[in-house]
Formats: C-alpha cells, structure tokens, sequence
C-alpha cells in the first residue's frame, strides 16, 4: 500500500496504514500520542516494521534506552518481509537510535535521493539536536537548507512541515524577515504543529521581538499538553524574552515554578540543555537563589557518564556553577577522547571547557581567549543561534555565575 505521500508501506491492512500515518505525523509535530498510535499499528498488523522502529526512535529521544534497543531489535527482525525503501529507512533509524550521527547523516543523503518523500527519514535530520546539526560541520545549517528546498517539489504546495523548517534554516541564517514569515504562514496552517511553535519562537527571538513571543506563546501552550516534547523548552524560550526584556524576576520565577519542575516530566536531553543555560544567564545578570541543586541532580540522573558535545557544554556549566573542578576536568577528559575520535564539534566544546577552568582560576584574560576560539568554532557544536550565544555573553561578563554549594 501507499501512504499520503507515495511511500511504499508493506502492509495489506488499510487501518495499520492509516495508524502509521498519524503516529508518522504526531512525531513530526512533537505531538503527545505518536507512541501509543504506533503501538496500535503494531498490533493491527504485527508485521509492520516501521511501528516499533518508530517507538524506538521516540524512546530514544526519551532517554528510555533499554526500551529504544528492544524496540529496534524488534523491527529489524521484521524488515526482510519490507520493502526498499522501508529497509533503508530502518538501517537509518537504527543509526539514530544507536548514536551513530555520521554514518546516520551519510545514509540520510542516500536515502531522501532515492525516496525524497519520506517524512520520518527527513524529521531524523533537520531538528536542532538532528543529524545535521550534530555533525560537526560548520556549514550544517546551510546543507539543511539546500536539501530542505530541494525537497519542496516532492511535498505538497506549501507543506507547513516543510515550509516552517525552511523558513528555520532561513532565520539562522540570518534571512530572518523572510524565515519568520513562512514560520508563521505554517503555523497558520497548521496550528498544532510544536515543532512549528517552536521556530516562531526562534524567529521572534532573532527578530528581537520578545514581546510578540510572549503574546504568543499562551494561546498556542492553550492547546498543548504538558508531556508534549516541546513543552518545557518552549517555556525556556520565554524566560529568554523576559531576559531580553529585563524582566529578571519574570524569568526567575519561570525557571523556578515551570521549567525546572518540568525536568522530571520531560526529556532528559532536553531538560539538560534547558535547565543549566536559563541558570547560568541568570547568574550572569547576579540573580540569587537558582534551583542548582535540581539541575545538578537531573544531570547526574541522566548523563553521569556523559553526553555528546553539546550536552557536554551544558554539564561543563552544572561544573563550574558549584565550583567543582574535578567535574570540570571529568567534562574536559571525555570531550578530548571524542576529539581524538574525530569530533569537531567536541574542539570547540573543549575551548569552552577551558574558558570556565581559566575563570575559576582567577585567569580571565585567559577565559576570554578560549572563550573566543570556541566562539569560532561554536556552530560546530549544533543546537541553535539562541542556545549558543550563552558562550558570547560569558565571554563578555568575564566571569562565571556561582552557586556556592550544591544546595544554593
């Protein structure tokens, strides 16, 4: 059978079809739902692949790994009786799944040349914590977009999927008029798209315009279930437009009451981005009072052995915030060995490191100069103009914010 968009879908049941489709559909728009939709697609047609590679998949981006690896192992069994394109598409998930980004991303440029239509293999690429981004590259942004407009011909007039993550590619490119607009047009669109409400944000942010973030955001959150993906992160993105307004106590009392709450509830990676940045800006602007006894203890949760490059720069600043050099030289430590395996992201994230060791040591000057190489490199690192341009602002302060004990 086919689905909506031409992709072969190896099932003779028209209402597995019609459930991989929604639950294909309500991953992509960062929608609550898309595991037990799939759930139900595995159980109206056992032998439907691409149900528990996607299940695998979403639990992956949920930190549940022994579930994500049962799941993967689970699809991969079924994928002789697939189809060509569902075969490729499970080899990509499995490189998601797995952690393998450069392998994922090479196989990602295959795959959408032969099957350009293919939704899930695309949404796998082209978020800020996707394939591209975490490659390393420091023209990722500018590859994204090159294949995202490629792609325009093969999806219909004006696909808000599609046309809010051009118009991303075109804001962090600096093209932010014209991002923005198409942002806004998708999401008008289609309006329970998080992923969507989510480039606005970006788009606002980049626009300088805080204010019409913030008149947004609560009639779009009206519709929106807290355990959704973007939930939390969205709620950051707020804090940050009352920073930007000077409203210190705004912000503060969103970290407080609905971000650092929202750790437990939310995706670990995403918590681990979230969290130690509003903390840190904050301390930069000597807010007292910061919950950094419930990050630290979300980071130690999660990520005790570790995270990749740019998680890595978020558990550098849980380090430095409680004066804990020994985690600092432990953060250091695994981002040499990921350079040493061929990390370029993990370069700049080891500048970063250094700049924070020098502030400790009472060595600004040398603070800043690796502050500034790592500021070179940073794009290198993923994540999105907004989250990287905490390193500038620290630069800039010549200091680190303190949290004096674990439980200040």
């Amino acid at each position: 059978m086919q689905d909506s968009l031409g992709n072969t879908v190896t099932t003779a049941s028209a209402e597995a079809l019609r459930l991989i489709e929604s639950a294909i559909d309500q991953h992509a728009r960062g929608w609550p739902g898309a595991l037990e939709t799939a759930e139900a697609a595995a159980n109206e047609d056992p032998a439907l692949a691409i149900a528990p590679a996607l299940q695998a998949l979403i639990h992956g981006m949920w930190g549940r790994r022994p579930l994500a690896e049962a799941a993967m192992s689970r699809a991969l069994r079924l994928a002789r009786h697939a189809s060509a394109r569902e075969r490729s598409l499970l080899e990509l998930l499995e490189h998601v799944v797995r952690g393998r980004t450069q392998a994922g991303l090479a196989w990602l440029l295959a795959h959408v040349r032969r099957f350009p239509s293919d939704l899930l293999a695309l949404t796998t690429g082209v978020g800020a914590y996707g394939l591209f981004a975490f490659s390393g590259r420091s023209d990722h942004n500018e590859q994204r977009l090159s294949l995202l407009d490629e792609l325009e011909r093969h999806y219909p007039a004006d696909d808000p999927w599609l046309l809010a993550y051009r118009g991303w590619m075109r804001i962090e490119l600096g093209a932010v008029d014209e991002g923005l607009w198409m942002a806004l047009r998708a999401i008008e669109r289609k309006p329970q798209n998080a992923h969507n409400a989510h480039i606005v944000a970006h788009g606002f942010h980049e626009a300088q315009r805080p204010t019409d973030y913030l008149r947004f955001l609560p009639g779009w959150l009206a519709s929106y279930p807290e355990e959704g993906l973007l939930w939390g992160h969205l709620q950051w993105h707020a804090a940050i437009a009352e920073l930007t307004l000077d409203d210190n106590e705004a912000a503060l009392r969103r970290c407080r009451d609905v971000i650092v709450p929202q750790l437990p509830r939310g995706a670990p990676f995403m918590g681990l981005a979230d969290g130690p940045s509003l903390l840190w800006l904050l301390g930069l602007r000597n807010v007292s009072g910061l919950p950094w006894a419930e990050v630290a203890q979300h980071t130690s949760c999660h990520f005790a052995s570790g995270s990749n490059p740019f998680g890595e720069l978020h558990l550098a600043m849980v380090a430095a915030a409680l004066r804990d050099r020994d985690a600092l030289a432990h953060c250091r430590k695994r981002l040499e060995n990921l350079v040493a395996g061929g990390s370029a992201g993990a370069r700049a994230a080891v500048s970063w490191v250094a700049g924070l060791a020098g502030f400790l040591d009472e060595d600004p000057d040398s603070g800043v100069r690796s502050l500034r190489e790592c500021e070179d490199e940073a794009v290198r690192l993923g994540g999105s103009n907004a989250q990287r341009s905490i390193i500038a602002q620290t630069r800039e302060a010549r200091r680190i914010p303190a949290a004096t004990k674990p439980n200040a």
